[in-house]
């Protein structure tokens, strides 16, 4: 779409007939982009006329019988506000069509009409006109844009309502504007949350056609694909980038089984349901449903398990597994629910997929507490391992497990949250494969029947991940003064160089690199700068003849005075002496 402007439509009004011809001839009106539509010879025609042919620019008289240009114009004005009025005025009517100006009207043009006058008249007249079509034309844009991203504005607000807790005013008057049926009487929801994963084989992403569910923009990449592994047959020398091109199909395959499993939840829920329906940043379904509880649990096994019927893919193993939070009575508490629906479908590591979990289940039996995470403490936790402080991670694991835990499997929940906490450090820290979550230590974990065995293994796994990430921030750290030495070595005769330029040149901190100094060399940047220097001193005064300020100023030390006494200091002679004893 376009922003193309039409000539201008100018409407003359006077009770002078000559008034009107010179308006009309004295300026090429179609020059300016305007074009006279019509002209009336007083007010009452002119309304007429305006209502029939709706101009943009009305010049009219002041002084007309039965209704002056005034009165005119505020008539207009209050019926057609978007119409620039002009009042043609004589000079003993100047100081009554000032006034005017005030009330709304764009401008005034004196008798005689000079062709200068109402040249500038019209420019001015056409920009403003132009610039408000232009902010409508921006406005038009807008929403038609604004309209297309409804669906995911939509989606983006209900996320945040299941993030966070939302004042009442703000999420009623949000709900209403995204069509969402929320009410005040009798507020409450329940969500569950499903998520759907695909084991896709190697040999079934070369021969997509055994996928009849996909759709056919798939089977055309596909076949781009094909024709990139011959080329890959034919020419064994290709890019990586091209080489890891044959990995694309696999999550095309899982995007499109979510895009396949969203559109038959939707197709299971009426329009009209009370059930709203989106993806949360997780890639995972998300149903709220804003109805009575009776039949939530009922309605999702059953979609369940017709999802699983569906999305069964041949060759390839598809699981769909759902955790069904709490009822909770109060919009602003969808982050509740949303949460304790997360917690339920992330037990699917201790019941197995392809369940219908809720979080009633979870709660302990006999009136036991359910376990419930220490936010504060897993995240103390990660930033331990992220650091490599094995020993200060498993000493505030212990302090985390000695709450009291009724049965073996509140611990497990426990050990999910430190396992999790784990394996986000390791990502964080670029740890891949089995360093970043070994399978079977965890799936050990998850099975394990006693405390103390338990446990043992939770610390084993704390330490193994913090131990390796520790190995690669001791290796990182290595190379850093590795390359901080060559650096010294190539830059000692620099009087300038020291411990902040040094830093600031590796772009870390002066305590930062100084601790890593200490910590490699056992010296601090200084003793082991100065050492440099005075090695390479001893150097020059064994191979050549240079005098003590030379080599003061060659190492990078000019005071020759004080690179005297420091040469003495660390070498035990003067420099005289040495070279006097030198062999």
């Amino acid at each position: 779409m376009e922003l193309t402007v039409e000539p201008l439509k100018v409407l003359i009004v006077d009770d002078e007939y000559l008034i009107r011809n010179l308006l009309r001839m004295r300026i090429d009106w179609e020059q300016q982009g305007m074009t006279i539509i019509g002209e009336a010879s007083d007010a009452e025609e002119a309304l007429d006329q305006v209502e029939l042919l709706r101009p943009d620019i009305v010049f009219t008289d002041i002084y007309m019988p039965k209704m002056d240009g005034i009165e005119l114009s505020g008539i207009l004005m209050e019926r057609y506000p978007n119409i620039k009025i002009v009042v043609v005025t004589g000079h003993d009517e100047f100081e009554y069509a000032r006034q005017s100006v005030k009330l709304g009207i764009s401008d005034f043009i004196l008798k005689p009409i000079r062709a200068s006058e109402l040249l500038q008249v019209t420019v001015k007249l056409r920009a403003a006109i132009e610039q408000e079509i232009g902010r409508e034309y921006e406005l038009k844009k807008l929403r038609e844009e604004m309209k297309q991203s409804l669906p995911y504005l939509r989606e983006r607000f209900v996320n945040q309502w299941l993030s966070e807790v939302m004042p009442e005013d703000e999420l009623q008057e949000k709900a209403r504007f995204f069509g969402i049926p929320i009410s005040s009487g009798k507020p409450g929801l329940r969500i569950a949350v499903m998520e759907v994963e695909v084991a896709v084989p190697q040999a079934k992403i070369a021969a997509p056609e055994v996928y009849p569910h996909l759709s056919e923009p798939y089977y055309q990449t596909h076949k781009a694909q094909r024709g990139l592994q011959q080329q890959q047959h034919d020419q064994p020398h290709l890019s990586q980038h091209q080489t890891e091109a044959h990995q694309q199909p696999a999550e095309e395959i899982h995007i499109l089984l979510r895009m396949v499993g969203m559109k038959q939840v939707q197709a299971f829920y009426p329009e009209d349901s009370q059930t709203i329906i989106v993806m949360d940043p997780h890639n995972r379904i998300v149903l709220l449903s804003l109805g009575a509880d009776t039949e939530f649990a009922v309605q999702v096994q059953q979609l369940q398990e017709e999802l699983q019927h569906t999305l069964k893919l041949e060759g390839c193993e598809v699981d769909v597994t759902v955790g069904i939070g709490q009822w909770q009575s109060g919009w602003g508490r969808a982050c509740v629910g949303y949460r304790k629906a997360c917690r339920a479908l992330d037990y699917q590591a201790f019941v197995g997929k392809n369940q219908v979990i809720c979080f009633e289940d979870l709660v302990i039996e006999g009136g036991k507490r359910p376990y419930h995470s220490d936010a504060q403490l897993l995240q103390q936790l990660q930033f331990y391992v992220s650091v490599g402080a094995g020993e200060e991670a498993v000493l505030l694991l212990e302090r985390m497990l000695s709450v009291p835990f009724s049965d073996v499997s509140q611990f497990r929940m426990a050990a999910m949250d430190v396992v999790t906490e784990c394996q986000r450090a390791a990502i964080e820290q670029q740890i891949e494969g089995e360093h970043a979550l070994n399978k079977e230590a965890v799936a050990a974990i998850f099975t394990a029947d006693h405390l103390p065995e338990l446990k043992s293994m939770l610390e084993q796994h704390v330490r193994t991940v913090s131990d390796v990430i520790q190995a690669k921030r001791q290796a990182k750290e290595g190379n850093l003064i590795d390359r901080v030495k060559a650096y010294l070595e190539e830059n000692m005769g620099n009087a300038e160089v020291g411990l902040s330029s040094t830093a600031a040149a590796f772009y870390v901190s002066s305590g930062h690199l100084g601790r890593l100094m200490k910590k490699e060399t056992g010296q601090t940047f200084v003793e082991y700068l100065t050492q440099l220097r005075m090695k390479k001193a001893e150097m020059l005064l064994r191979q050549t003849d240079m005098k003590g300020y030379e080599i003061g100023e060659q190492v990078g030390i000019p005071d020759p005075h004080y690179f005297s006494v420091l040469f003495k200091k660390h070498i035990g002679r003067s420099m005289n002496e040495y070279r006097n004893v030198k062999t």
